[in-house]
Order: structure tokens, then sequence, then C-alpha cells
């Protein structure tokens, strides 16, 4: 159970200054949460046309896979189901701090802007500058 709740806390205190700081590219975990929030930003102001949708997501099922794999380093006792609901539940948070954000900023606000230009860059990126920032 302690292990659960290390993995918890690590994944809470990423989400409270990922939009405010610049991201940091030290672990898989930090780059979840910028997906995450490019993800969830993209989906509040109807960012991305189908192609670049797809590109997205398969980039970003690549983040989640190697995410999965550090939470379950950090925690052999998690299940994989379990580890799935961490990251729902993660992705939750995040939403809700993006909705706030875009209620105050609206979709032309700076920290928007800056995740949508994530989104954009991660879409358009290569698999292999995706996985090559998993050992960064």
């Amino acid at each position: 159970m302690y292990r659960f709740a290390a993995a918890s806390a690590a994944l809470i205190v990423l989400t409270g200054p990922a939009l405010a700081d610049p991201p940091r590219h030290d672990t898989i975990l930090t780059t979840l949460d910028q997906f995450m929030i490019a993800r969830s930003v993209s989906a509040k102001c109807g960012h991305a046309d189908p192609a670049t949708a797809t590109s997205f997501q398969r980039h970003y099922r690549l983040v989640t896979e190697q995410a999965m794999i550090e939470l379950k380093a950090l925690s052999s006792d998690l299940t994989r189901e379990r580890i799935e609901q961490v990251m729902a539940d993660h992705y939750s948070e995040i939403d809700r701090h993006v909705a706030a954000i875009v209620a105050q900023e609206s979709c032309d606000g700076s920290h928007i802007k800056e995740a949508l230009q994530k989104y954009d860059n991660v879409a358009n990126a290569a698999d292999a500058q995706i996985m090559a920032n998993k050992n960064n």
C-alpha cells in the first residue's frame, strides 16, 4: 500500500506545476504529464484535425506504455488494471485543471497556446524521437 501511495503522490506532485513551469524531460512520467495536458487542451479547444489527432494518439500510447512500465518498477505490487486506474484518475485531475485555465484564459491564452504547440510538436514528431525522450 505504501508503494501505491508513493506512486500516486509522484503523479499528483507532477501535475501542479505542469502548466506553469517549462516542461522537464527528466522522466517518462513528466513527459506523460505534458502529453496529458496537451491532449486535454486540444480536446477542450477543438484544435486537431483527424490526421493530427491520430498521430498524437499514437505517440501518446507509446508514452503511456512506457509510463506504465515505470510505475510498475516504482511499485511492483500494482496490477496493470490499478496502474491504468491511477493514470485515468490523474488525467481526470489534469483535465479539471485545464478546464479551469481555459475558463480563465480562453483558448487564446498563453498557457493554452503553449500546450497546443506541444500537441502539434508531438503529433509531428518521429516515433524515434518520442522513444528517445523516454530515456532523458
